[in-house]
């Protein structure tokens, strides 16, 4: 009978990374991050970091350290409540 537990799997597709030379995923930069990209981007990173060797995995998540999904969204989220109520302050 066969393991699979050995084989090497990995997402066919990543939306949110773009395979590199040496093997990494090399983070999408999105200058808007709904609440729902950031869940898929992070849910994304942890399959991405599952399926690499051990060896590799940190320095992915350097690459990944250099963009913050929770931080684009929370951007993206404030930039939406400053157009939500533009004259609450106004008389």
């Amino acid at each position: 009978m066969k393991s699979h537990l050995a084989e090497d799997i990995r997402i066919a597709s990543p939306r949110f990374h773009q395979p590199t030379r040496d093997g990494l995923y090399a983070p999408i930069a999105f200058l808007f991050v709904t609440e729902r990209m950031r869940d898929d981007i992070l849910n994304e990173r942890s399959l991405l970091v599952a399926s690499l060797p051990p060896a590799l995995r940190a320095r992915q998540q350097k690459l990944f350290d250099r963009y913050d999904p929770v931080a684009g969204a929370r951007s993206f989220t404030e930039l939406l409540e400053l157009y939500r109520y533009p004259f609450a302050g106004s008389h």
